[in-house]
């Protein structure tokens, strides 16, 4: 049988762990893990997508690279490019690196930030 009322201990009990509740999902953390997860999410976002721009740019061999729309992407990723080109050959003729770094940026965005990522994990309950 089912009682109709709540009694006033059932009543303090309950809005006593739903007070708990917020505290027990979210842990404190340290002071450094938001705000380095605040500056690591658009940066890995704005380089991958800059590299998979680089990827659609290399379709087209005769874009003159040094020009305004093409310019906004090449000028940031060639730094990162020039570092790997050399131990990374061309396959089959074609450039490569920029996959390369997509693939090290969505790996890194996915172990850090993705739905089970360290920073993440730790921001939820401070492991």
């Amino acid at each position: 049988m089912i009682p109709d009322t709540l009694s006033v201990m059932d009543v303090d009990s309950i809005s006593s762990i739903a007070a708990a509740a917020p505290s027990m999902i979210l842990s404190e953390t340290e002071p450094w893990v938001q705000p380095l997860a605040n500056v690591l999410g658009p940066f890995l976002n704005i380089f991958s997508f800059a590299m998979l721009c680089r990827v659609v740019i290399s379709w087209y061999p005769t874009a003159n690279l040094n020009e305004v729309p093409f310019n906004l992407v090449v000028w940031p990723t060639e730094p990162l490019l020039r570092l790997v080109r050399g131990s990374v050959p061309p396959a089959f003729g074609v450039d490569i690196t920029p996959i390369v770094w997509l693939a090290i940026f969505t790996f890194f965005n996915e172990i850090l930030l993705g739905q089970q990522g360290l920073l993440t994990m730790k921001m939820k309950y401070g492991i």
